[in-house]
C-alpha cells in the first residue's frame, strides 16, 4: 500500500504512539477525580500533554490548552465565543464555515484562482469585524498562508485573531506569540501524529472565554456555575485520557524530530511528485509554484476525479478524492462541479514511495 493521504490523518502511527495507548489502558483512572494513583497518573499525564502542546505551539503556559475530540470541535469553541461580525476566507474547511454560517453576521474574503494574500485579508476587514478566523494552509491545495500578518494587524486593531491550523500543527512551525494568534485550532492525529479523536485548542490568556458546554470537571464541584478558570472552562466532562497519552507521545516524537525538518521533507516530497507528473497530457496542478505542504491537488482532462480515485486505491494507492469538506476552496480553483485527486506526504512518505505512485499515476491514465 502506498499512503499518499495525511491530509486526512497521519499513518503508520509512531511506535512511541501505540506504546503510549496501551500503557495508558494500564493506568489511567479519570483525571482530577480522585486522590489515588490512578487519577493522579491521567492528572499528570494531561498535564504533560499540554506541556507538549505549548511548547510545539511556543505558547507562555501549559494551562493556555484545551483538549477537544478534533479541530472540528475545537473551531467550534473558538467561534462560540465571538460577539459580532466574524470575517473569513474562502479557502476554509466546513469546520470553519459550517458553524460561521450556522450563527449568521459572518463575511467571506474571495480567493479567485485559490489565490490568497494577507493583504486582501486585511483589506476586507471592516469597522464591525470583531474576529477574524483565516486557515493556516489549505486542505487543498496545500498552500501555507501568511498569518502572521494578519495576526499580528489584528492585534494592533484590537480584533480576535483565530486560526485553522488542522493542516499545520506538528508540520510548519508556529509560533503563537511572534504570530499574535489568539486562539489556534489543531488536529492531534494529523501532523502530531496521535491518536483519532484528540485536537485541541490554544487560547491566549489575555482571552476571557466562556464555556461551550458545562459540566464535571474535578474541580469546584460544589458550585453549580462552571468554573471560569482554563482550561476548565473549556473542559466539561471526562477527558480522552487514552488519546491524549498517545498524543502527547506524539507531539513529543515530531519535536525530537524537529518541525522545521519534516516541513522541508513533506514540500521535498511533494515537488519530487509534481515534478514526476508534470509531463503527463492534460493534467492540471492546483496552486503549483506555491510554499506548500505535502498536499497536491491535481485533475486529468476528461478523466473524471472519481474514477482516477477508485483506479488508484485498486492499485494500492491511498489518496483522496472530491470536494474535499472545503467547497468555497474548490470554487475559487474551478473544480466546484468535479472535485479534484488530492495527494498527501507525510513524515514517513518516502522518495521510493513518491516514485512509485508517479509510476503508477502515468500508467493508468494511458488506461482510464
Amino acid at each position: 500500500m502506498l499512503y499518499f493521504d495525511h491530509a486526512a490523518t497521519s499513518y503508520p502511527k509512531p511506535e512511541c504512539v501505540k506504546m503510549a495507548c496501551m500503557e495508558a489502558f494500564e493506568n489511567a483512572g479519570n483525571p482530577g477525580r480522585g486522590s489515588h494513583s490512578a487519577a493522579l497518573w491521567s492528572l499528570r499525564t494531561i498535564y504533560g500533554a499540554r506541556e507538549a502542546a505549548a511548547k510545539l505551539f511556543n505558547g507562555e503556559s501549559p494551562m493556555e490548552i484545551v483538549f477537544a475530540q478534533n479541530a472540528t470541535m475545537a473551531l467550534n469553541m473558538a467561534i462560540s465565543q465571538v460577539d459580532g461580525e466574524i470575517l473569513t476566507t474562502a479557502m476554509e474547511h466546513n469546520s470553519v464555515l459550517r458553524p460561521c454560517h450556522a450563527r449568521g453576521n459572518y463575511r467571506i474574503v474571495p480567493a479567485q484562482n485559490g489565490i490568497l494574500t494577507p493583504q486582501a485579508v486585511i483589506d476586507a476587514i471592516g469597522p464591525d469585524t470583531k474576529a477574524v478566523i483565516m486557515t493556516h494552509a489549505s486542505n487543498l491545495t496545500g498552500e501555507v498562508y501568511d498569518i502572521g500578518t494578519v495576526g499580528r494587524y489584528c492585534r494592533e486593531k484590537g480584533i480576535l485573531f483565530m486560526t485553522d491550523a488542522a493542516q499545520t500543527a506538528g508540520v510548519v512551525p508556529i509560533d503563537v506569540q511572534e504570530m499574535c494568534i489568539d486562539m489556534l485550532a489543531f488536529a492531534g492525529h494529523k501532523g502530531p501524529m496521535g491518536p483519532t479523536g484528540t485536537g485541541g485548542l490554544y487560547v491566549n490568556s489575555r482571552v476571557k472565554v466562556r464555556p461551550l458546554m458545562r459540566g464535571g470537571t474535578g474541580s469546584k464541584s460544589h458550585q453549580l456555575m462552571q468554573p471560569e478558570e482554563m482550561p476548565d472552562v473549556l473542559e466539561a466532562g471526562t477527558q480522552n485520557v487514552h488519546g491524549i497519552a498517545g498524543l502527547k507521545a506524539g507531539i513529543e516524537y515530531v519535536m525530537d524530530i524537529g518541525v522545521e525538518r519534516i516541513f522541508s521533507h513533506e514540500r521535498a516530497m511533494a515537488k519530487l511528485f509534481i515534478d514526476g507528473i508534470s509531463d503527463i497530457p492534460g493534467i492540471e496542478i492546483y496552486r503549483r509554484a506555491c510554499v506548500r505542504t505535502g498536499t497536491v491537488a491535481i485533475n486529468i482532462h476528461d478523466v473524471d476525479p472519481a474514477d482516477l480515485t477508485d483506479a488508484l486505491g485498486e492499485a494500492g494507492v491511498c489518496v483522496r478524492g472530491g470536494a474535499h469538506c472545503a467547497p468555497l476552496a474548490h470554487d475559487a480553483i474551478g473544480t466546484g462541479d468535479c472535485g479534484a485527486v488530492r495527494f498527501s506526504f507525510g513524515w514517513s512518505t518516502t522518495a521510493e514511495e513518491v516514485l512509485e505512485g508517479v509510476k503508477i499515476l502515468h500508467a493508468l491514465v494511458k488506461d482510464i
